[in-house]
């Protein structure tokens, strides 16, 4: 075989280009076993520089290449004089019938289909070189005709006989082409009726943006008149604004022949809003000019939806349809940017419901959010249309104010707030009534970026809070200064619960007729490490807003437990220490395990412990707080309530929780027996006290004349520096030994 094929075509030389050559090495192993030259190029340039320069007989070209396909290839080697007349058989993966006709339509005289078989290989390529071997003599015996007549007839003959071969190859040639063209035929049969039953929209646009073709689904969406939709541009129908857009990226894509996605929307019959997404794709001529646009529209009207869906949750409140803080920061954000470039100024409130808890625990979660939503729509009608009003979460809303016209402009805004909570909310057939505080940042007065502008408005609507609620105060900055010295102190609390720097002082309570000391106050101090000692009016409100009142009272009670063991041991009548309980200890923790656990700890009794509490905690007028109460009074804890008299003091509260003492407050003690009003009430409460059998002790007693006093009207028992001063564990010791 191999000699057969040497005589043949001796020396012949096939160029193959293929950028993977690695793939075709049997089929290289194989031509150059029967006596082929094989010369590879791995991109089209390089095949064509190659061709130039070798000038082979055969060009097997694969026409997935990097850069410039095989059909462009095949294109410039037939644009070429020097390699026209090279055979060119394609190799490709691709079995289609459009890319056969393709390759056929670029100049090529065969298809290999990869995996490539290389018997069948050899013979397309003899019958090829035998194809180009004899027109290539045709050439030169047509050349040399005239001058070669005695060579006439028998060159007549051999190409007879040529032509005769070749004739049986151009049959078998043009009925391969039938069963292609019938296959293409079947193929095109397809894509229509693809493309006449997809929900797709489908159109092409000659260069006039002329639509040639529709199919039936594009027709239904224009009104199903084919014949005023064809040879029509957009503008010309449907026409509209909207519909100019769209030709214009239409005539985009003619200039610039490159594809683009375009997204048109509109309103339909039924008030809906209909969206498709339009994908525009240049057509090209073999020149590469752009000689149609196809555009393919699919439908993403529930798309659509579900974005604007999504952007909602990202940037509106779900209950109240308010724009939310994301919507509001960036709003701010850009807010900022335009004020700093123009030099205005802007303002930011926050607004925040007074005691809205107070409802939701009474009358649910639904008719709070109903309240909520009165809110919202309320606020909405009080401000102007350029101005933003969101809802942060909760309780909470903030009113931006982009455009200053007059110094007054925010007050006024602000107090017509503030008078438009006067009015009842009508929710669920019922009048709400509910008033707001707030809170009122400047730009950049006060701050020039967003945290900044939160951090003094929301300092300012605390700042109302404090001052009573429903009014309205701009920040200053003593506000921050407040609330910074706060931090710190929190940050230095927390610090001291671990350095060791608190301590247990205890004050003595004693009988003010013969001068018997029955029992101490456990009181806290704060020895700082700068030498500054600190009494609990200074920072006991911190560690109860911040949660360390629990660890701290819990090691306080331990301590008080610790010193009563001690100060117990060997005595037949109970010397009781009174320890504060703080509102926040029954909020935050299980305090009636921790007591347990600190008597049994401690080995302490439970008729030498007194725990002292506040009529604030008997107002939350709680059942759990009453089941607390009752649990200590029944281990024989006493309950002795704390300044007594400050509050909203009422008989109920001493007939129902169990108290057994009531102390008297210093504000009281102070000024008598001089100020005869406070006399009168210091006496009313030691009747309230003797009345109900309770104990009674008086805070805060400095002079001579005010135990007297106290003495003679029924007080028994009295506490203050005229008595003993808070001292530490040690000095109460040696102090109690001297006297």
């Amino acid at each position: 075989m191999t000699d057969i094929t040497s005589a043949v075509h001796p020396a012949a030389t096939i160029l193959i280009i293929d950028d993977v050559p690695a793939n075709l090495g049997v089929a290289v192993e194989y031509l150059e076993s029967h006596g082929y030259r094989v010369v590879i190029a791995q991109e089209g340039e390089e095949g064509l520089q190659r061709a130039a320069f070798v000038e082979p007989d055969i060009i097997l070209l694969d026409v997935m290449l990097p850069g410039d396909n095989g059909f462009e290839i095949c294109r410039r080697l037939k644009a070429d004089a020097n390699t026209r007349n090279i055979p060119v058989i394609f190799m490709t993966a691709l079995s289609g019938e459009g890319a056969k006709l393709a390759g056929f339509e670029a100049g090529g005289v065969d298809y290999l289909v990869k995996p490539l078989r290389v018997g069948e290989v050899l013979a397309r390529i003899d019958i090829h070189l035998k194809l180009s071997r004899m027109q290539h003599q045709l050439r030169v015996q047509n050349a040399n005709l005239q001058s070669h007549g005695l060579e006439l007839e028998r060159q007549v003959a051999e190409r007879t006989a040529q032509l005769v071969a070749s004739n049986r190859l151009l049959e078998a040639e043009i009925e391969e082409r039938k069963k292609a063209e019938q296959a293409l035929q079947v193929r095109e049969r397809q894509y229509r009726t693809l493309a006449e039953n997809t929900p797709d929209s489908i159109a092409r646009y000659d260069r006039l943006c002329r639509r040639v073709y529709a199919n039936p689904k594009l027709v239904e969406e224009l009104g199903g008149d084919l014949e005023r939709i064809l040879h029509r541009t957009p503008k010309e129908f449907p026409g509209g604004p909207l519909v100019e857009a769209y030709q214009a990226c239409i005539e985009r894509v003619f200039a610039e022949a490159r594809g683009m996605n375009y997204e048109f929307s509109w309103q339909a019959d039924d008030g809906g809003r209909l969206v498709s997404d339009i994908c525009l794709t240049p057509e090209c001529d073999a020149d590469g000019r752009v000689v149609s646009v196809l555009a393919v529209g699919r439908d993403i009207s529930q798309i659509d939806q579900y974005r604007r869906n999504i952007h909602r949750l990202a940037f509106y409140d779900n209950l109240t349809d308010l724009p939310n803080r994301a919507q509001l920061a960036d709003r701010l954000s850009q807010t900022i940017i335009d004020a700093s470039r123009h030099g205005y100024r802007f303002a930011l409130m926050l607004l925040d419901l007074d005691r809205f808890k107070e409802i939701n625990d009474t009358l649910g979660h639904g008719m709070g959010d109903q309240l909520l939503c009165a809110v919202a729509n309320r606020l909405s009608h009080c401000v102007h249309t350029y101005d933003m009003v969101a809802r942060l979460g909760g309780d909470e809303f903030a009113i931006l104010m982009p455009q200053l016209r007059e110094n007054d402009d925010i007050g006024d805004l602000a107090g017509k707030i503030v008078k438009a909570f006067d009015l009842p909310f009508p929710v669920s057939g019922r009048e709400m009534y509910i008033s707001a505080s707030l809170g009122i940042a400047l730009y950049p007065r006060d701050s020039a970026d967003i945290d900044g502008l939160f951090r003094c408005s929301d300092s300012a609507m605390y700042h109302a809070k404090r001052l009573g609620r429903n009014n309205f105060q701009f920040y200053n900055k003593e506000l921050t200064a407040r609330s910074t010295e706060r931090l710190a102190l929190e940050a230095a609390l927390r610090h001291a619960c671990g350095k060791g720097e608190l301590a247990v002082y205890y004050q003595p309570q004693v009988e003010l007729a013969g001068g018997r000391v029955v029992g101490a106050e456990a009181l806290l101090r704060w020895h700082r490490g700068d030498g500054e000692t600190m009494t609990p009016d200074k920072f006991i409100s911190v560690a109860e807003s911040s949660g360390l009142i629990v660890g701290i009272g819990e090691w306080v009670l331990e301590t008080a437990c610790s010193t009563a063991v001690r100060w117990n041991a060997g005595r037949e009548v109970p010397f009781k220490i009174a320890v504060n309980l703080s509102t926040r200890q029954f909020q935050l923790h299980d305090l009636l395990a921790t007591v347990k656990k600190a008597l049994l700890d401690t080995g302490c009794k439970p008729q030498w412990l007194k725990l002292e509490i506040t009529e604030s905690l008997l107002l939350e007028d709680s059942d759990e707080i009453l089941e607390v109460l009752k649990a200590f009074d029944g281990m024989g804890l006493a309950l002795s309530l704390d300044d007594f008299g400050t509050g909203y003091s009422a008989l109920s509260y001493l007939n129902r929780f169990p108290v057994s003492q009531i102390k008297i407050d210093r504000s009281f003690v102070s000024n008598i027996p001089g100020a005869q009003d406070k006399a009168e009430l210091v006496k009313a409460m030691i009747s309230i006290a003797q009345a109900l059998n309770l104990e009674l002790v008086a805070e805060g007693v400095e002079t001579q004349e005010q135990a007297d006093y106290l003495a003679c009207h029924g007080c028994l028992v009295g506490q203050g520096y005229l008595l003993g001063k808070p001292m530490s564990r040690e000095a109460f010791e040696s102090w109690l030994a001297d006297r």
